[in-house]
């Protein structure tokens, strides 16, 4: 029936002929890879530069790696700018200007081991808010997808052409799209595992002046400044940074409306400026409550919200807890 049972002579031709196609994919490959070995430029990396942690590169020395990005010639994701810090600049600065969040900056560079930006350092850039990793293979883009729970596509060049079996690079690029970092250096660590108790006062804002000396507002003179300004719209809910019990509110002198929260550990929170609060003293409250509304009250040039930190009664730097 339609030409069936199919002889034995049928068979082998078919035989044949797939044969020679695995014979022409064959050479095909093997020819490919022997022109790559002569016409394609390796991506070579010092070892000296990395170390391994939990299976993937990770650059300590920030020479060899923005060396190895500045000369990575295959697409990494995502565009990359590089900024060299200038006197005076902090990581917040940096960001901002990028348009980007701190996370993506420390993905970036593995190398940071501290949130004091320090003057003349050649830093990477993403463009675009996410993790950029350093891979040894495709699965260790994979791994790092499932570690970081990213549920978007895996971004760059980070799998090898069949033609660059006898020339593979020492290293690929993967970007993930809006993800934080899962690796950082083991000084960040100890930061990281203090933040994660926390969250962000606003969903949205940017910060506009930060912890330590500034000129004041005001007037020309220097002065330390408590806390950190985060300029937002006016009315823009204000959230607890974690769960607490409220221990003020009310007029704050300068600060205007405040509202304070005690957390675990004899932690403090104080929230500055407000347009209005939205809690009362006593009260326990979520994370995923609107505590207050973010204001120009009292000395003020601008709807902002002064965010502080104390811990029994010590004045502590907000940027340890909040990115």
């Amino acid at each position: 029936m339609n030409g069936w049972p199919v002889t034995q002579y049928q068979l082998k031709q078919v035989k044949w002929a797939l044969a020679l196609i695995a014979i022409a994919i064959s050479a095909v490959l093997v020819v490919g890879n022997i022109i790559a070995v002569f016409v394609v430029t390796q991506v070579v990396v010092d070892p000296q530069g990395y170390t391994i942690r939990e299976g993937f590169p990770f650059f300590t020395s920030g020479p060899d790696y923005i060396k190895f990005l500045k000369s990575y010639p295959h697409n990494p994701g995502t565009k990359l700018k590089f900024h060299t810090v200038q006197s005076g600049e902090s990581f917040w600065d940096i960001a901002r200007r990028y348009n980007i969040n701190v996370d993506t900056i420390i993905a970036a560079n593995p190398f940071l081991t501290s949130m004091q930006a320090k003057e003349g350092t050649e830093i990477a850039v993403p463009l675009e808010t996410g993790v950029l990793v350093p891979c040894d293979s495709f699965i260790d883009a994979l791994r790092m997808k499932r570690l970081l729970g990213h549920k978007g596509p895996i971004l760059g060049n980070y799998i090898h052409s069949p033609f660059r079996l006898f020339s593979m690079d020492d290293m690929r690029l993967a970007f993930f799209k809006g993800a934080q970092p899962y690796l950082v250096s083991r000084q960040l660590q100890m930061l990281y595992n203090i933040r994660r108790n926390y969250q962000h006062p606003l969903t949205e804002g940017l910060y506009s002046s930060l912890f330590g000396d500034r000129v004041a507002p005001y007037h020309t003179k220097m002065e330390f400044h408590n806390g950190v300004d985060i300029q937002s719209r006016m009315g823009a809910p204000i959230y607890p940074i974690r769960e607490g019990i409220v221990s003020y509110t009310g007029w704050l002198d300068g600060y205007g409306h405040a509202i304070k929260i005690i957390h675990p550990d004899g932690y403090e929170s104080m929230y500055g400026h407000c347009l209005a609060i939205k809690a009362k003293q006593g009260d326990m409250v979520a994370r995923d409550q609107v505590i207050a509304l973010v204001g120009s009250t009292g000395l003020s040039t601008g709807p902002h919200l002064h965010f502080m930190m104390t811990r029994h009664g010590k004045v502590l730097n907000p940027l340890l807890f909040i990115w």
